[in-house]
């Protein structure tokens, strides 16, 4: 492999300028022979430390190229353009244009060693150097081989060089924590779906907490992981006594403001209605029922029935409605969540959230990738129930004997779920759960990826302890300030290109590679969910046809108003 990293055969496609330091060097290139985030290598000379000077192959990536013409005066653009006339009318030379790239230096390879390893310059480059354009193939086997991974998995192309392979590190994926962010339509599921297929590859274990219905495509075409468990599921999930602060924000955020001595009567209840692990709704309405027996002996004309007599009934009577009204909001999420599952339960079958105390096995397993649908849940219960699971499953891999597996959560709607401080909503139960995970996740083989198209908005603790960094296309200036600012891994270049990239391209940085690198993800086409839809609205409309009953209260409507028209004629 040394001898081909120094290949005689690679093309020169510039010479080194005058200044060079080593960090960057600025190089002259002939036209159309290089593109922005092209890989280029140049050999130069440099000291081993032991007294001796060696050969090496520095590589660099082109950040930049811009380009100029001295041959063509500004006064001579001016004149052309006030009188209409097309450069080849005149004797300007068009050929003379000079294209100057500049390259951050990515390391050098000695050219000694078959086994290269990229090393950090410590001497620069020979300016009047010849600048190369190395084999596709080569860029790809160093990428590989620097990339030293026990488990590389493979997520697209080099963006400049659509025939070199890129592979990250599922290792360092998994244990250090990912950042996948990037505006609607950008390509963040495309990218996670690629990373869920290639760690299904490896049975990894991972948990989708699924918003939208973005990875049910899975379920669908399950037939080509035959190899994995693919499970999908709905929640259910049952309450302890250490999830008590978690329904206290529930009734809070969900039900009518209460007053400080409505709140201290709701802490009563909350005290003296045991926790029998039941579900959320079924405890709430232990807790009606409790709370109306109270009111109802308050009530009662029986002396000797009072109980609690410093609190006044009427305070009662607006916790119980209240708590009425919270019920009533969750009974709603569920039947929406049932809607949409019924909708498409001739494609799916959905399964009740097993217990994951009792039971967690059954949703983390060796090869098994469970997918949570949570739509139609509002943000607050869709956090209580994303909370509650995650800090059982956590609890199980703190547990000496570790009864599941390490495993992968992968959380949509991060921006949503885990806001930021300046949100005022980092209240929500997720928030402690997440900044749990980040902080603790790595030492119990917990990994978690955070998806979110507006990542200024994500809770700075747990973003700043991600470790790597998935970038699709950006737009908003807060949110490209928030990639400057959070990823040390990324120059000024990489942040700066993120508005004008396509669908499908991103800047891959951090731990699971060496260097930043702008890629095309691979699209898998095969598990797009043809039932979710593909925003095509129009198609939608113009393919409408009313339902029956739609259609029935049309016709009422119609025959209604022929009757009214007719009695107003007769009155007339």
């Amino acid at each position: 492999m040394g001898e081909e990293l120094r290949n005689k055969n690679w093309k020169t496609i510039g010479t080194v300028l005058g200044e060079t330091n080593i960090n960057t060097y600025l190089f002259m290139l002939q036209s159309f022979k290089a593109k922005k985030n092209d890989m280029v290598t140049t050999q130069t000379s440099i000291p081993d430390g032991n007294g001796k000077i060696i050969k090496v192959n520095v590589w660099g990536k082109i950040a930049s190229i811009n380009c100029s013409n001295e041959w063509f005066p500004r006064q001579a653009a001016q004149e052309m353009a006030f009188q209409n006339i097309n450069v080849e009318d005149t004797p300007l030379p068009t050929s003379r244009d000079e294209l100057i790239c500049k390259v951050n230096i990515l390391g050098y390879t000695r050219q000694d060693n078959d086994e290269p390893k990229l090393l950090p310059l410590v001497y620069p480059v020979k300016p009047a150097n010849a600048v190369s354009y190395p084999d596709s193939v080569d860029v790809e086997k160093l990428l590989v081989s620097d990339l030293n991974s026990k488990h590389p998995i493979h997520i697209g192309t080099l963006l400049a060089r659509d025939n070199v392979n890129i592979k990250i590190d599922a290792d360092s994926l998994v244990s250090r924590h990912v950042l996948v962010t990037g505006m609607s339509g950008s390509g963040k599921t495309v990218m996670v779906r690629r990373i869920i297929s290639e760690l299904m590859r490896l049975h990894f274990p991972m948990l989708v907490y699924d918003i939208h219905g973005d990875y049910l495509g899975f379920v669908k075409k399950q037939k080509l992981f035959s190899n994995n468990k693919i499970k999908l599921f709905y929640p259910s999930l049952s309450i302890k006594a250490e999830d008590k602060e978690i329904i206290y924000t529930l009734i809070n955020k969900l039900g009518k403001p209460l007053t400080e001595p409505q709140n201290d009567y709701l802490n009563t209840l909350l005290n003296k209605v045991k926790f029998d692990e039941s579900s959320i709704i079924k405890f709430l309405n232990s807790l009606i029922s409790f709370s109306k027996g109270l009111l109802d002996s308050k009530n009662s004309k029986s002396k000797g029935s009072q109980s609690m007599p410093h609190i006044k009934p009427a305070t009662m009577f607006v916790v119980n409605r209240s708590l009425n009204q919270v019920v009533k909001k969750l009974v709603n999420m569920e039947n929406t969540n049932a809607r949409h599952r019924q909708r498409m339960s001739k494609y799916y079958d959905f399964e009740k959230l097993p217990d994951a105390s009792t039971e967690p096995e059954k949703i983390i397993s060796k090869g098994q990738l469970s997918i949570l649908y949570l739509r139609g849940y509002e943000t607050l219960p869709a956090s209580a129930i994303v909370s509650i699971l995650s800090e059982t499953l956590f609890k199980h891999r703190q547990e000496v004997d570790q009864t599941i597996p390490p495993f992968l959560s992968i959380l949509e709607e991060g921006h949503t779920l885990i806001p930021s401080r300046s949100e005022n909503k980092d209240n929500l139960p997720t928030v402690d759960t997440f900044r749990k995970f980040a902080a603790e996740g790595r030492k119990f083989s917990c990994g978690i990826m955070i998806v979110s198209q507006r990542p200024s908005r994500l809770d700075e603790t747990i973003a700043s302890q991600c470790n790597s960094h998935f970038s699709f296309r950006k737009k908003n200036q807060k949110d490209q300030r928030f990639v400057r600012e959070t990823s040390e891994h990324y120059d000024s270049e990489d942040v700066n290109q993120l508005p004008s990239l396509a669908n499908g391209q991103g800047i891959i940085g951090g731990q699971v590679v060496n260097f930043p690198l702008a890629v095309q993800v691979k699209f898998d086409d095969n598990l797009l969910n043809d039932e979710i839809g593909d925003e095509d609205f129009i198609s939608a409309v113009e393919n409408w046809d009313d339902k029956e009953s739609v259609k029935l209260r049309k016709k009422f409507a119609k025959d209604f108003s022929k009757i009214s028209k007719s009695a107003q004629k007769n009155l007339n």
